[in-house]
Parts: C-alpha cells; sequence; structure tokens
C-alpha cells in the first residue's frame, strides 16, 4: 500500500466517522426528544416542531456551509459544524424549558449541515474511479449512525436526564480532535 494510499484512507475513516457520529448524535437525541419535551409541559405541536427543527435548520444551513467550505476549506467547515453540535447538545442536557431544546436542535440542525461538504472533501480527495464507493461508505456510516444512536440515546437516558445530551456532545468533541488532528484540508480556498 502506497503513502498516498494510506493517507486517502485515514482521510476517508475521519469522513466516515464524521458522517457516524454526527448521525449517532442526531438519533441519540431524536427517540428521547417527545418525553423531554412533554415532561417540560410542551403541547403535543411543540413536539412536531422541536422534531422539524433540526432538519429545518439543517436544509436552511446546507448551502452557507457550502460556501462557507468553498471560500475558507472543508477542514474549517467540518470542525466548526461539529463544534458546534458538540455546544448544542450540552445546550440539550442543561435546558430545562423548551425555548432552550428549540435553541439546541436549531443549533443542531446547522451544525449538522456540513454533509455536503463531507461529500465535497470526497469530490476533492478521492479520484474519480474510487468516488462512488467512498461516498457510499459515508452513506453507510450515516446509516449505521440513524441505527446506532437510539440504542445509545435510550442507555444513556438511565444515567440522568442530561446524559443522552452530554454523551452526544462528547462524541462530537472526539470525532472534532480527530478531524483536527488526521484531516487535513482538501483543496485551496478561494482568495
Amino acid at each position: 500500500m502506497t503513502e498516498s494510499t494510506r493517507d486517502q484512507l485515514r482521510r476517508l475513516s475521519v469522513l466516515i466517522a464524521i458522517a457516524l457520529v454526527d448521525m449517532i448524535g442526531f438519533a441519540i437525541i431524536f427517540p428521547i426528544l417527545p418525553f423531554y419535551v412533554l415532561d417540560l409541559k410542551a403541547t403535543p405541536i411543540m413536539v412536531g416542531v422541536l422534531t422539524a427543527a433540526f432538519s429545518a435548520a439543517q436544509i436552511l444551513s446546507a448551502p452557507i456551509w457550502g460556501r462557507v467550505s468553498d471560500r475558507y476549506g472543508r477542514r474549517p467547515a467540518l470542525l466548526i459544524g461539529l463544534v458546534a453540535s458538540a455546544i448544542a447538545y450540552v445546550v440539550f442536557g442543561l435546558a430545562v424549558s423548551v425555548w432552550l431544546l428549540l435553541l439546541s436542535r436549531l443549533i443542531q440542525g446547522a451544525g449538522g449541515g456540513t454533509t455536503g461538504v463531507a461529500q465535497a472533501y470526497i469530490t476533492d480527495s478521492v479520484e474519480p474511479g474510487s468516488r462512488a464507493r467512498a461516498l457510499g461508505w459515508l452513506s453507510a456510516a450515516t446509516s449505521a449512525g440513524v441505527m446506532i444512536g437510539p440504542v445509545l440515546g435510550s442507555v444513556a437516558a438511565h444515567w440522568g436526564r442530561g446524559a443522552p445530551g452530554f454523551l452526544a456532545a462528547a462524541l462530537c468533541l472526539l470525532n472534532a480532535l480527530f478531524a483536527w488532528r488526521w484531516l487535513p484540508e482538501s483543496r485551496v480556498p478561494h482568495e
């Protein structure tokens, strides 16, 4: 295996971990969110609003993240998204009101809007003949995160009300550290 191939595998592994942890964090919170909202005496409609807030923020932030990553680089956009998600999960863990949960969900979604950035990173750094396979691995990691997250969230909920949020935050921070250490910039930013 050549040094170039090892570097490419290392970068792809970090991107897969980013996609996996991003969706694990989302899925840790998703199944317990209705219980938290109702525990805070919110209306059932607020359950729907809080559930949709993540995706709404993700949809709105994805084009912004694309522009940011085109201008300043893929790596900074991914790192900022991971740290923003970690902060949002801490807010979730500490939330004592529906409005804090809403803020948390909006920031989580905005931080999770970097999925396209991870895909662009692959486009930048993987040769055309291997791109479809690399994007497939990224998609598989996302699906695995959606599968693993609810189990982790349910287990963490037994450790205390804030534990699922704190677990998701810790995973995001750990992921950000790995990305900071082993994920170089994939392209030269525009001046």
